[in-house]
Order: structure tokens, then C-alpha cells, then sequence
């Protein structure tokens, strides 16, 4: 498609008037700042967030009614996205926001795996696109790990169908990595190798955010490997890395060969993020890298941002806005959970990222 067709920018121009509806940062703060579960309830009632508030104070209270409206109110901005795009261009928004059914899907999973009650976390989870809230309810009351796989099939059998053939591996080992990898995989790996043939400015924007959530994963995989010193791996370490990311499989398995965390930073620095590895010398006295997802979700905010700046008529805008609404529900969620918990603002605040 052209860079500037009509129908993109007409899109990209609602996109705007939704952005218009975001919160802004000193709003955001000003949660934290009031100190008061009841007056966050109370300022939300007064926002773009009214109509999921309300509905979900008639089933929740505190913190989980908070969790319950910003995740409804996700759910509405994403397929507000979907409903006005069409053709090529819908099939890569659809493919940008399946990101995010992934995430519900594996949450889903994770409740399965460690027997926890699906629907008594209810809020708790993040719903994607098209596994909404009430389908992750239902899909929550699944018995077995078998049956819930079959119901996932069946509801979206492209996002899905890696789960299948994991399942025995998965049964035999009990490691719930098999299928989250299994799904990376489908996702990640074969959409950005279908993308990679592509002459069109839209797709490769959404392949190279691929391609950057495929090194997210592998450097999540170097840092638990020389966490554990390789014991957790069934399989070896340079078998577990996705393809088609920007980082080589070369530079990958000498990093996993570190002696030590700082050593891994040291050869990443010699990369295009380098400007992450300041924020990951910090997680080097904890010595947890958990995290670091939440860190290169920051680098992706400003990377994406950056795009979307250099071509106003492309489907880098839209990708900017479903970032920084992302990004707003993760911070009220972290704020209402702080204030429940009574924990300090301070640490509450660090957890906090303002675009």
C-alpha cells in the first residue's frame, strides 16, 4: 500500500482523536498522589474510563474493580482499532494486537498449570483483543491442561495450533515453557518470516516489532540460562533461541557462555541495545532479571514512538497509541494494587513509566 493512502490516513486521524482520551502523566501520578483507593474509584468515574468503572463496581470492589474496568476498557479501545480498519492493512493490525491475546493466553495457561482458580482471579487477567474477559472466564474453568489446549484450538486455531503438538512434551516434563515457547514460536518466528518477503512499509514496521519481541525472548532466555547455570535446560541452551530475530544465534550462545550476568551485558552493549543495558546493571545487585520485560517494553514504547514520528501516514501511529493505552492500564493497575497494599508510593512510583 502507498505511503500516504487515503484510507490509512483517515485511520491514523481517529487514532488521534483516541489518543486525545489518554491520560496524562501528572493524572496518572495524581492517583498515587491522593493516597486513596475510594478517590482513584472516584476520579475514574469522571474519566474515559466512566462506563467499564461503573459496571465493574456492580460485580468488584477496591483494587479488583480497578483491574476489572481497565482491562474491559483495553479490551473496547482494541476492537475500536479492528472495527475501523480493513483489507491488508486490518490483517496487520490484527496481527500487531494478537500480541496480546497471546499474553491472555498464557496467562490462562500459567492459572492451569499451577491449579489456580481462573475465575476467582477474574480481574487479575489481562484480556486481549479477542480473548475477552468473559472467554477467559470460561476457558478458566477448564479441568485439565488437555481440555483447556482443545477449547484454545478451537476458539483460535492460527494463534493456537502450536499447542498440540507441545501438549505431550508438556505432559511428560510438566514444564510449562514447552507450550509458551511453542507458541512464541508460531507467533513470533512464522509471522516475522511470512513479513520478511514484504516490500510494504506497514508490514516490515510490524515485522521489525517482531523481530524485537523475538530478542526480548532470547535475552530472557540467555539471563535465566546463566541464572540457573543451564540446570533448568532440558533441551540445549542454542536450540531454545526463535529465529528471525535481530541478535545472532552466534552472539546469543556467547552470551548464555558468560561467566556471569555483567559479562553477558558487557557483549549486548556491542548491540543495538545498548542503551538497555544501563537499566539491566541495576537488576545486577537483586540478581533477578524478571524485570527486564518490563524494561524492554519501555524500549519498544520509545522505538515504536520514534517510527510512527518518522512516517505520520503509517501504521506506526496506531502502534504508538496501543502501546502508550497498554502502558496506561499497567500503571493504573500498579497504582490501585500499591494503594490496596498500602505500600510505599515511593516504590510504587518506580514501577511507573511515563512515556
Amino acid at each position: 500500500m502507498a505511503d500516504m493512502d487515503p484510507f490509512v490516513v483517515h485511520f491514523n486521524a481517529r487514532v488521534h482523536g483516541m489518543k486525545a482520551d489518554l491520560l496524562t502523566p501528572h493524572a496518572v501520578n495524581d492517583f498515587l498522589d491522593q493516597g486513596n483507593l475510594d478517590s482513584m474509584v472516584d476520579s475514574l468515574l469522571d474519566s474515559p474510563y466512566r462506563t467499564e468503572m461503573a459496571e465493574a463496581l456492580t460485580r468488584y470492589e477496591g483494587a479488583d474493580a480497578v483491574e476489572e474496568a481497565v482491562s474491559r476498557n483495553l479490551v473496547v479501545t482494541f476492537q475500536t482499532l479492528l472495527s475501523r480498519s480493513r483489507g491488508e492493512f486490518r490483517a496487520l493490525v490484527q496481527l500487531f494486537l494478537a500480541r496480546w491475546d497471546l499474553m491472555a493466553i498464557k496467562s490462562v495457561l500459567r492459572c492451569q498449570h499451577h491449579h489456580v482458580d481462573g475465575t476467582a482471579l477474574g480481574s487479575a487477567l489481562i484480556a486481549g483483543p479477542n480473548l475477552t474477559p468473559p472467554l477467559l472466564a470460561e476457558f478458566s474453568k477448564s479441568e485439565s491442561m488437555e481440555e483447556l489446549i482443545q477449547s484454545l484450538i478451537a476458539w483460535d486455531g492460527d494463534l493456537c495450533r502450536s499447542l498440540r503438538s507441545a501438549l505431550p512434551a508438556y505432559q511428560e516434563t510438566k514444564d510449562l515453557a514447552v507450550l509458551e515457547e511453542a507458541l512464541d514460536k508460531a507467533y513470533y518466528e512464522e509471522n516475522s518470516e511470512r513479513l520478511s518477503a514484504s516490500k510494504d512499509s506497514d508490514a516490515l514496521m510490524v515485522r521489525s516489532q517482531l523481530q524485537s519481541e523475538i530478542d526480548r525472548i532470547n535475552l530472557r532466555t540467555v539471563f535465566q540460562h546463566i541464572q540457573t547455570g543451564g540446570e533448568l535446560d532440558d533441551i540445549p541452551i542454542g536450540e531454545r533461541f526463535l529465529a528471525q530475530g535481530s541478535l545472532p544465534k552466534s552472539l546469543l550462545r556467547q552470551m548464555a557462555n558468560a561467566s556471569d550476568p555483567a559479562a553477558a551485558m558487557e557483549q549486548l552493549a556491542r548491540t543495538r541495545y545498548a542503551s538497555l543495558v544501563e537499566e539491566l546493571y541495576q537488576l545486577l545487585q537483586t540478581n533477578r532479571f524478571s524485570p527486564m520485560e518490563r524494561f524492554f517494553e519501555r524500549l519498544l514504547m520509545r522505538n515504536v514512538r520514534q517510527s510512527a514520528r518518522n512516517n505520520v501516514f503509517g501504521i506506526g501511529v496506531m502502534m504508538d497509541f496501543v502501546w502508550l493505552k497498554y502502558n496506561e492500564a499497567i500503571n493504573l493497575r500498579l497504582i490501585a494494587r500499591g494503594l490496596a497494599g498500602n505500600l510505599p508510593h515511593g516504590r510504587v512510583r518506580d514501577e511507573l513509566y511515563s512515556a
